[in-house]
């Protein structure tokens, strides 16, 4: 081992050296070892984020379960009032509505809202269907048959589109069959969620195509519809994209993402949303003011581990400030024994190291038997620097020694008096070499 040595440093993750930091804290205050301490802080930590990560993505699935219940409720009672003009006029009977055209989804997107919004739209879905059941067309509402493999959504548009197509007959059985198989594929390549409904824009080309006066007609539509379901597909892997990166920024930014942002990144996260430019501009100024605060929080939980661990192998220290990783300094600790020797710890910000070199004060005559004095404090520092460095280890703070002298390379550093704290200056004074432990 050496004496002067210089390390570059490098910290654990924000967490980790907070953590540590917490665990020393509780360790010294409480008495406790600072390893039973480490444990129970990172089972709380741990039992902490896994409580807010479930409610959150409890929060998040539980709407989009209402979000795919109401556009099923939603696409049903579009479908189901496209059929009232031909039950109309064919039983001569108007359809009270009591619903309005457009249905505005609820503005608060909290889950009272949702189920009043889903309730009230499925009871004007049953009305309808009982007033279809009324007049004559109970024949064409059959219940829907389906194997395990058919697609939900898929089957009951096309159920529909036949309903339809039974009071607007103008192809035979064999040609309208035809027709429903071709839509069928066509919609089969639409990459829906479960229950999810056909968006209603490829739902009202699917049922011009089933509606369609002749095949010819039927063809050249199908090509719209090919073309449209590519679209979909495309957009929705866009959509499952922003989806994966706002539940990625959500557990990365964790508990400091601001109340705003959470609630837009939870819209994207349940497909209410896009992630679109603004989104993606808002999220990464706000992960880099995240960043840059967990950065300052890290340096500052890092010089509180360097001082409790300096202080727990039983040096006296001074200087060790929250900032001392942020705006640099110097600091100096010593052993009880040492006297008139200390080492004097430099931080450098820019090349983010340490330099740790033995020093003493200005005053005592230069002589042989001082230069094997200030020989013999290197070699104790010396082989006490491994321990250090362990310990620093365990607690977060990684040195990666650059530079190491051997004890003796370079004479002992003499500094001012004034430089080193106040306690040796006086023993200095005295010349008497008396050793004196460094109050803290």
């Amino acid at each position: 081992m050496s004496g002067p040595a210089t390390a570059a440093f490098s910290f654990a993750p924000f967490g980790a050296i907070a953590l540590a930091a917490m665990a020393l804290r509780e360790a010294h205050q409480m008495g406790r070892e600072y390893q039973d301490a480490l444990e129970e802080i990172n089972k709380r930590y741990l039992e902490i984020s896994n409580a807010r990560y479930a409610t959150q993505q409890a929060r998040i699935e539980e709407r989009k379960v209402l979000r795919t219940r109401a556009m099923q409720a939603e696409s049903q009672l579009e479908r189901f009032r496209g059929l009232l003009a031909g039950v109309e006029s064919n039983s001569g009977v108007r359809f009270e509505q009591r619903l309005p055209e457009t249905i505005e989804q609820p503005l608060e997107r909290l889950a009272d809202g949702w189920y009043r919004h889903i309730n009230a739209v499925q009871v004007e879905v049953e009305r309808i269907q009982a007033f279809i059941r009324q007049h004559n067309v109970a024949a064409h509402f059959a219940e829907v048959q389906q194997s395990e493999d058919e697609v939900v959504a898929v089957e009951e548009a096309l159920h529909i589109y036949m309903m339809h197509r039974a009071m607007n007959a103008q192809l035979d059985l064999a040609q309208s069959d035809a027709v429903k198989q071709m839509v069928a594929r066509i919609l089969s390549r639409l990459d829906l969620d479960h229950g999810e409904p056909v968006p209603v824009d490829l739902d009202h080309l699917a049922q011009a195509i089933v509606l369609a006066p002749d095949l010819a007609r039927a063809e050249n539509l199908s090509m719209e519809l090919r073309l449209q379901v590519q679209r979909q597909c495309d957009a929705r892997a866009a959509q499952r994209t922003g989806v994966e990166d706002a539940q990625r920024l959500l557990a990365v930014m964790a508990d400091q993402v601001p109340h705003g942002v959470q609630q837009i990144l939870e819209d994207v996260a349940a497909g209410d949303r896009a992630m679109d430019v603004q989104v993606r501009e808002l999220a990464q100024k706000t992960l880099e003011t995240i960043e840059a605060q967990r950065k300052q929080l890290q340096e500052e939980a890092a010089a509180q581990v360097l001082e409790q661990s300096l202080r727990d192998l039983g040096y006296a220290v001074e200087g060790v400030e929250n900032t001392f990783f942020i705006e640099g300094g110097v600091a100096h600790f010593q052993r009880h024994g040492w006297g008139e020797y200390f080492v004097r710890m430099r931080v450098g910000v820019e090349d983010k190291t340490l330099n740790f070199n033995v020093v003493r004060a200005k005053g005592a005559q230069e002589s042989a038997e001082r230069r094997r004095v200030d020989a013999m404090a290197e070699d104790r520092w010396c082989s006490e620097f491994p321990k250090l460095l362990e310990t620093l280890a365990a607690r977060g703070i990684t040195l990666d020694v650059k530079r190491l002298l051997g004890a003796g390379e370079l004479p002992v550093q003499v500094v001012e008096a004034s430089t080193l704290p106040a306690a040796v200056t006086t023993d200095e004074r005295s010349a008497t070499g008396k050793l004196q432990e460094l109050k803290r």
